[in-house]
């Protein structure tokens, strides 16, 4: 990212040094050992776009390379000198992704993929997000107006088709929350919406699912002695970041303990999920858990969190150091759920995206939770709207609600 143009460069070094800025917007170093890596010169900081860190006039702490703001076991940060050094908003950006050390070296990965790779795809599409911005898609339309799309797909594999439908599907959702909410989504998310689908799709067509357990009854399960269940979910806050709630329950279905958290950075909803497992696991530690069987809707999450692979990916980062804590436990399992069956965690997460708030309850049941329990209408009053037509919320909230504390 250093080189220069020089002189008399080749076609071929000129075209990768005109693609230099397009890197720029999406390339970050990751963090494994962080001696290669330079504080103030390169981008290792997670944040959209990555960013090149201003040193200090008057330092307090003299530091060149990033592996001196890590802990001398090489696990984790070192939080002391982090607030030493840099303000608040960029010791959140820089927690958000813990070193990991099974990577072994640093790596340059690209934000916009989740195996952080680089692809021609992935970079055409960042490079036409500006124009995206000004296209006029028709999705903000008046009454009596309507949209007509014709395709020819003929010749399309039936990814390609499923992948148009779930398209066009947020496509008319943006277009109804603008219309009716006055809540405008920004356009350059929609795709990205789609390819997280997509790739939830395929790993749920791929992954081996023999060793996952789904409740038969569609509801939550109590766990088997001497197993405690943490369930945990997150959300994403339209002003950026997102909110973390979860619970744990015992055998008799009596609450243990609930958190719920909110943070600034980040706002991809699969890493605030892998952020919920983290907090999660420690509220159980903290109650003295031995044996937790962890369960969320997040499939990449999970399957990720069961099967540890060598990307170079920031949610590989933070699925590392998860299962790198786990090892205060006698034994963890983590396990995907339908959401139908995480409603307790859902709820949570939607309270604390309303109250803005980082809470711990170890002693006794959140006043909230009590009143949901015997009063279904606090939930929607909480969260904010009515009852919509149909059954299906009424289902999964008597489901929650009917659980013994």
């Amino acid at each position: 990212m250093h080189a220069k143009c020089g002189t008399r460069p080749s076609a071929t070094w000129r075209s990768l040094m005109a693609g230099k800025s397009l890197l720029a917007k999406g390339i970050r170093k990751s963090i494994a050992n962080g001696r290669t890596t330079w504080i103030w010169r390169d981008q290792w900081v997670p944040s959209d776009p990555p960013m090149v860190l201003t040193h200090p006039e008057q330092p307090l702490i003299n530091v060149e390379r990033v592996c001196e703001l890590i802990t001398t076991d090489g696990v984790a940060w070192d939080e002391e000198k982090l607030h030493a050094i840099f303000d608040e908003n960029t010791c959140r950006h820089i927690l958000s992704a813990p070193p990991n050390i099974d990577q072994g070296e640093d790596k340059w990965v690209w934000e916009h993929d989740k195996n952080g790779s680089y692809s021609v795809k992935s970079g055409y599409r960042n490079a036409m997000v500006e124009t995206w911005c000004n296209f006029d898609l028709g999705l903000d339309i008046d009454d009596g107006a309507t949209i007509s799309i014709i395709f020819e797909a003929g010749d399309w594999r039936d990814e390609q088709l499923v992948a148009l439908a779930v398209a066009l599907y947020h496509a008319w959702e943006r277009r109804n929350k603008k219309k009716f909410e006055n809540e405008v989504v920004r356009v350059e998310t929609l795709w990205p919406r789609v390819e997280k689908i997509m790739d939830e799709v395929q790993t749920a067509n791929f992954c081996d699912d023999r060793n996952n357990t789904v409740p038969t009854n569609l509801r939550w399960e109590k766990p088997e002695y001497p197993f405690i269940k943490l369930n945990v979910d997150a959300a994403v806050i339209k002003d950026g970041g997102g909110s973390m709630g979860g619970l744990l329950r015992d055998e008799a279905g009596s609450c243990r303990g609930v958190f719920m958290n909110t943070v600034s950075y980040p706002h991809e909803p699969t890493l605030l999920e892998a952020m919920a497992v983290k907090e999660g696991l420690k509220l159980a530690l903290k109650v003295g858990c031995n044996h937790v069987m962890v369960e969320g809707d997040a499939r990449l999450v999970m399957d990720m969190l069961k099967t540890p692979c060598d990307q170079a990916s920031t949610l590989n980062a933070v699925c590392r150091d998860i299962l790198r804590f786990i090892s205060n436990f006698q034994s963890v399992s983590f396990n995907w759920v339908p959401r139908m069956c995480n409603f307790g965690a859902d709820f949570i997460s939607k309270i604390a995206k309303v109250d803005r708030r980082n809470f711990i309850w170890t002693d006794s049941v959140p006043l909230f939770l009590s009143e949901c329990r015997y009063n279904p209408n606090v939930f929607m009053k909480r969260v904010g709207g009515a009852w919509p037509p149909g059954i299906g919320i009424g289902i999964r909230l008597m489901n929650f609600i009917n659980l013994d504390y």
